[in-house]
């Protein structure tokens, strides 16, 4: 047999063993895998984020955010009623009046107070420092040249003459801020802070040093002693027979204008917040020198540490002192 012949005949063998052993057609299905059942990824739900109070940083909800401040100006000492109503107060601006007068301008927004005062007239140095908040002012018989500043401040303001919110005991006038809050005019925006705030316990700015106690002495008046307690974070001290506690304390030394003024028959001592000086700041157990501002009338408040550092303060209420550049401060 010839070469071309025998391999011809092996394709043939060759052909006839394929199609003996392999089928042609579909494939064969493989049988069915029943479904895996898997939860449903989800990310895990983050803690919400809850609103902070503009003038204390701490957590509230978010209707407060919403309402309006309300000032109440109060005078301790010179035979005046206990001062009631601090404890709730959000800021508490102290001036340190003639003879042994103090003077308080507390401000009440993300906390109501029931009953607040004896309400006192209003003060230059309250509307000056405090008009950036658009307050809704609170006071009883005011001069008329402290009202003339007052009309030029364009803040609403409101009198026991009003009756809703006020209420009368042994003479004294005090008032209730939750239903001012509630009757107070509308405002066109949110409420601004005065502060920066920061963590717990973090410095208020830099160059902080420890501090404990701060006494401060002014001419004419009673030592005011500030302690600060390391359980409650708070600086505790005592104003016209009333404990009263305050996370941090500004003092801002300012200059003090005598005037005579007919209406209370004497003459008057009344600090002037506008312009710039030095200042101190406190938050939880250590405090560091600093700078205020208030280029105008109009202005806000700033607050600058050292080497032009950002002031932040610890979450809570807080009191601003004006203090004159005679008064000396003691830290500890």
């Amino acid at each position: 047999m010839s070469r071309s012949l025998r391999l011809g005949a092996a394709a043939v063998l060759a052909a006839a063993a394929f199609t003996s052993g392999c089928g042609v057609g579909p494939a064969t299905k493989p049988p069915p895998v029943a479904p895996v059942e898997q939860s449903p990824f989800t990310l895990p739900s983050p803690d919400a984020v809850r609103p902070r109070a503009p003038l204390t940083g701490l957590e509230t909800e978010e209707a407060t955010k919403a309402k309006r401040a309300v000032i109440v100006p109060i005078e301790i000492g010179t035979g005046a009623a206990a001062p009631v109503g601090l404890d709730k107060a959000d800021v508490v601006e102290l001036e340190f009046a003639e003879g042994k007068l103090l003077r308080v301008a507390a401000v009440y927004q993300s906390t109501p107070a029931d009953k607040v005062g004896p309400v006192a007239a209003v003060r230059p140095a309250e509307i000056k420092l405090l008009n950036q908040l658009q307050p809704y002012m609170v006071h009883n018989g005011t001069p008329k040249g402290w009202l003339d500043l007052l009309t030029l401040s364009k803040l609403a303001a409101v009198t026991p003459a009003k009756k809703t919110g006020f209420t009368t005991v042994s003479g004294r006038v005090y008032v209730n801020t939750g239903t001012l809050q509630a009757t107070a005019p509308a405002q066109q925006k949110l409420l601004a802070s005065l502060f920066q705030f920061g963590q717990p316990a973090e410095p208020v700015a830099t160059g902080s040093t420890p501090a404990t106690t701060i006494v401060v002495a002014a001419a004419g008046h009673t030592a005011v002693t500030w302690k600060f307690d390391a359980t409650t974070r708070r600086w505790q001290t005592t104003l016209g027979g009333v404990p009263v506690a305050a996370a941090n304390l500004i003092l801002l030394t300012t200059p003090f204008n005598k005037k005579d003024v007919k209406a209370l028959d004497r003459e008057v001592l009344m600090a002037d917040p506008v312009g710039k000086g030095a200042a101190q700041v406190f938050g939880a157990g250590q405090g560091a020198k600093a700078t205020w501002a208030k280029e105008g009338f109009f202005s806000a408040l700033n607050l600058l540490g050292p080497e032009q550092s950002v002031v932040r303060l610890s979450p809570g209420p807080s009191w601003i002192l004006l203090l004159p550049s005679t008064a000396k401060v003691t830290v500890s």
